[in-house]
Order: C-alpha cells, then sequence, then structure tokens
C-alpha cells in the first residue's frame, strides 16, 4: 500500500521543472560522469596494470559495479522525484543522513574541483600567444634565485606549473606566496558556472548541448593530429600491449573497481537529483547503460589520444613515457610540454586546454546540482528566497573558501581533499545506498517501482547486485582503502626548487601530521550528519512503539 500511495504522489504533483527533452537528460549524465579522470588518470592506469589486460578487471568492475549501482541512483530519483535527502528519507526516514551526507560531499567537490577547472582556463589563456610560455624559462615568484635553476633542471613545463602557476611554496604549511592570476582565473569558472546552473536543469540543460558535445569534437580532432605524429606507434603499443601476470596482483583489481566508480560519478547524489527531473513514465535501465558505455568508451578512446602525444614526446627525448604519472603530472607537464613541440603548438594547446575546461565545467554542473536541490526542494531551508539567490550565495562562498587554494599551498591542500575527503565518504554513503534499496526498501519493491515506470522490471542479475555483490565489493575496496591509510602514510609532491647538487624541482615526501588530521576532520565532516538522523529517528520510533504499548488495553489471561 505504502508503495502505490508513494506512485501516487509521483504522478500527481511535480511541479519542480524537468528537462527540456531526453536529451538535455543524457547529455547532462554523460557530461557529469566524463570528467578530467577519463583523461588524465584512466590511461595512466592502464599502462601502470599491464596495457590491455587492465581492461579485463575494468570491465569487471563495470558489469558488477558500476551499471548496477548507476541504475540504482538513476531509478530511486525517477521514482521518488526528489533530490538525495527527500529520497533516503522516503525509503525510511532514519536514512535521510545519507542524502545530508551526499549534499556535503557534493559541496567538498564542488570547492576544489572548480580549482582545477581555473587551472585547466589558465593554461587556456596563456595558450593564445605565439610562443607557448612553458616552453621557456621564467621566474615569477622569486623563489628560485634565478632562472638558471629552470634551464639546468631541462624540464621547462614542470617549472612553469610549480613555479609561474601555482606558485608554489616549501609544504603544506607554508602559504605565503599566492596566486593572483589564479584567483581571476577561479572566479571566471565560478561566473561561468552560475550562468550556467543558476536555473536549473532549465539552463544547465541548455549549456550541456554545448559543454557536453564539443569535447568529443576537440578529442577527435586530436586523436587524427595524434596517431600520425612520429612516435605515436610506440605510445600506443604501451598503452595496449597487455600484461596478463598483472592480473594476479590485488592493486590492478582494486584501482579497476575505483576508477570505475569515481569515473561514474557515483555516491554525490548528482544522478539522483538528475533523474528526479526526467518524466516518470522513462526506461531507466537503458539511460543508465548508455552513460555507462559512453563513460567507459571516453576513457579507452582518450587513452589513444594521450599515449600517441607521449610516443612523440618521447620520440623528440624530452621524456620518457615510463616518468609520467596521472593527474596534473600528465596534462599540466607532459602533454604541454608535447604539445609545444608540435607544429602550431598554440593551436593544439588551445584545443587541449578547451576540451579540459569543458569536461571539467560539466562535471562542475552535475555536483553543484546534486548539492542544491536538497537544499532548496528536500530541506527547504530557506523557503522564501528563490533558487537563484541560493545557488549564487553558495557560489560566492565556495569562492572564497576556494581562494585558499591559490596560496602557495593549494596544490597540498588539494592533494588531502582528493585522497581524504573524496575516498572513503563516498564509499561508505554507495555502500549505504546498496543496503537502504536491497535491504530496507527492498529489490522486490524496487523492482516493482521500475516496471511501473519502465514497464518492465530489472532483471535478477540487478537484483543481485543490489543486494550482495556491489556491497561486497564496496566492502573490500573500502576496506583495502581503510588498511593502507592506516599502515602508510600518503606522500604527496613538494616544490623544493634546486640547489647545486640537485635541480629534480619535486620531492616525493609523507603529508605531515597536520594534513592528515585535517584530512580525517573532512572525513568526519562529510559523514557526521548521518549519525544524529539515525539516533533521532531511531529514538523517535522507540519512544512512538512505548507510547502505542502503553495504550493498548491490557490483555486478560486465565
Amino acid at each position: 500500500r505504502e508503495l502505490e500511495t508513494e506512485r501516487v504522489k509521483t504522478k500527481v504533483k511535480d511541479d519542480r521543472g524537468a528537462w527540456g527533452n531526453k536529451i538535455e537528460y543524457l547529455l547532462a549524465c554523460i557530461g557529469l560522469a566524463v570528467g578530467l579522470g577519463n583523461v588524465w588518470r584512466f590511461p595512466y592506469l592502464c599502462h601502470k596494470h599491464g596495457g590491455g589486460a587492465f581492461l579485463i578487471p575494468y570491465f569487471i568492475c563495470l558489469v558488477l559495479e558500476g551499471v548496477p549501482l548507476m541504475y540504482l541512483e538513476m531509478a530511486v530519483g525517477q521514482f521518488f522525484r526528489s533530490g538525495s535527502v527527500n529520497c533516503w528519507h522516503k525509503i525510511h526516514p532514519m536514512l535521510r543522513g545519507i542524502g545530508v551526507g551526499c549534499v556535503c560531499v557534493s559541496i567538498l567537490l564542488c570547492l576544489y574541483y572548480v580549482v582545477i577547472i581555473a587551472r585547466c582556463i589558465f593554461y587556456f589563456i596563456s595558450s593564445f600567444t605565439v610562443s607557448l610560455p612553458f616552453t621557456v624559462c621564467s621566474n615569477v615568484t622569486g623563489v628560485l634565485l634565478n632562472e638558471t635553476c629552470c634551464e639546468r633542471s631541462n624540464d621547462k613545463a614542470n617549472y612553469y606549473w610549480w613555479n609561474n602557476v601555482l606558485q608554489a611554496s616549501g609544504g603544506f604549511e607554508d602559504v605565503e606566496n599566492f596566486s593572483w592570476e589564479l584567483l581571476g582565473c577561479l572566479a571566471i569558472a565560478w561566473v561561468v558556472v552560475y550562468i550556467c546552473v543558476f536555473k536549473g536543469v532549465e539552463s544547465s540543460g541548455k549549456a550541456v548541448y554545448f559543454t557536453a558535445t564539443f569535447p568529443y569534437i576537440c578529442l577527435v580532432i586530436l586523436f587524427f593530429r595524434a596517431v600520425t605524429l612520429p612516435g605515436a606507434g610506440d605510445g600506443i603499443l604501451v598503452y595496449i600491449t597487455p600484461k596478463f601476470d598483472k592480473l594476479l596482483t590485488g592493486q590492478v583489481w582494486l584501482d579497476a573497481a575505483t576508477q570505475i566508480f569515481f569515473s561514474l560519478s557515483l555516491g554525490f547524489g548528482a544522478l539522483v537529483a538528475f533523474a528526479s527531473y526526467v518524466p516518470y513514465k522513462n526506461n531507466v535501465g537503458r539511460d543508465a547503460v548508455i552513460v555507462s558505455l559512453v563513460n567507459c568508451g571516453t576513457s579507452v578512446f582518450a587513452g589513444f589520444v594521450i599515449y600517441s602525444i607521449l610516443g612523440f614526446r618521447q620520440h623528440k627525448d624530452i621524456g620518457t613515457i615510463e616518468g609520467v604519472s596521472s593527474g596534473s603530472g600528465l596534462a599540466f607537464v607532459a602533454i604541454s610540454e608535447a604539445v609545444s613541440e608540435m607544429p602550431a603548438g598554440p593551436i593544439w594547446a588551445v584545443l587541449f586546454f578547451t576540451m579540459l575546461v569543458l569536461l571539467g565545467l560539466d562535471s562542475e554542473f552535475g555536483t553543484l546540482e546534486g548539492a542544491v536541490t536538497p537544499i532548496v526542494v528536500d530541506m527547504n531551508l530557506f523557503p522564501k528566497i528563490r533558487k537563484e539567490i541560493i545557488s549564487a550565495v553558495l557560489a560566492v562562498v565556495l569562492f572564497v573558501f576556494g581562494i585558499g587554494f591559490c596560496s602557495g599551498g593549494g596544490e597540498y591542500m588539494i592533494a588531502v581533499f582528493d585522497y581524504y575527503g573524496m575516498n572513503i565518504p563516498i564509499l561508505i554513503l554507495a555502500l549505504c545506498e546498496c543496503i537502504a534499496v536491497g535491504w530496507v526498501f527492498g529489490t522486490e519493491n524496487m523492482s516493482l517501482a521500475i516496471e511501473d515506470m519502465q514497464g518492465s522490471r530489472p532483471s535478477k542479475f540487478f537484483t543481485i547486485c543490489w543486494k550482495y555483490i556491489s556491497p561486497g565489493l564496496l566492502i573490500i575496496i573500502f576496506c583495502v582503502t581503510f588498511v593502507q591509510n592506516m599502515i602508510a602514510a600518503p606522500t604527496y609532491n613538494v616544490y623544493v626548487g634546486c640547489n647545486e647538487t640537485d635541480a629534480s624541482l619535486v620531492q616525493e615526501v609523507t603529508l605531515p601530521v597536520t594534513a592528515q588530521l585535517l584530512g580525517w576532520v573532512i572525513v568526519v565532516g562529510a559523514l557526521a550528519p548521518m549519525g544524529p538522523f539515525f539516533m533521532v529517528k531511531n529514538r523517535e520510533r522507540e519512544r512512538a512503539t512505548r507510547t502505542r504499548s502503553s495504550s493498548s488495553p491490557p490483555v486478560c489471561t486465565p
């Protein structure tokens, strides 16, 4: 009866707005899922863990973890017609904390992810020149003695990244430098994000026609240019040559599962929010499969582009493929270095960083919507204030907090946020989602809800994944991640400049204790809302049970 009542409610009242059409919804979900990690993390993992052999655990994890969890989040949002807070509250009041936790994590991700977009904008603007700035040595901060250090290190792109862009200090606790240029790019990023999302899906749905499609145009153009470069074949061979012995190591499977999980943007609440704006009668299972396959296909395709360029880089004796890392070291150093050696380098640099900016913006749109929708609609914290104003206030607050990332220690703070704030909290939230659907709401009820929405029940495979396989994988990933954090402290790269005997610019050191404590404060802060909601609602239920028991007439026994 409760399921039927909820079904009637969702059909009768749904005046929160909607996507203009199905294409907008799919483009928004693809834009959310396909982000910077598809370009600069997946290719690196593929090369690191056995080339083509890495695709085996990758696609196994996609089938057992990725698609089922995306199906689950989309179905929950589409059926309950709410943001992440109300959706889990409707399943059970004690689960409301899951949604609040999703909001906290989304806000944390918005806070530092837009800083990465700002860096892409910095490079994008810097590329509008005849001679790319990362091909020459110039001293901006005065941290180094003179330009001789850059020449001695023979790594102009790396020097430019640390000294000119980040104006990096000597460690996490050293914030003496500040990049005003990066602050300007951060302001530009937030203005663009707000313009595209201030009316929710009604505005972001129009923006994704460009932001979600143009990166693919850039990627295709870069592909045909990259594969024709000298040495591209060597890079592709490194990328795809299978090394099946690597599959025997547990780290390969852990990285594959983790990459699938984070690449699909699971656990943030953004997919739940997006799905709540689609028509009630919609084939949610097909949507989940389409978005998942497009996301993973993009990762594989981007790998050919990246490693063709790295092969060219090695051919020009700029650096070896083996020495390349993931993340900013790949995009802002290795690729920019290689692009500068291409004929008409500035054109290719503009194209490459345009692609990165748009990939980042799309993901930021969805993550911010995943935070704003519950605040405005679910929790209704400011009933008399319009959504546009709430979005503006949130953007300004996050911009102010983001100023710290423009200081000399900004890169080190991002390392803390990325390592702590985005790993453990999201794994726990996703595990709670599986438990909520598989064991509280019940897979049978979920199947009935999906049948009412799309006309057919999900296969038995998905119900088994929701109840057993996906939560099992998440528990394994969480335990291994937690143990790794306890056994060995995380490390990060520190800018050290160079001295008379060492010109390496960067040194890998252990994260200081203060940074580790900050990381665990972020973890606790993101998950803290779950506890009070559980305890308060459980206490209310016990009080109601006692009330009913005391008001019941006594039972006479012979």
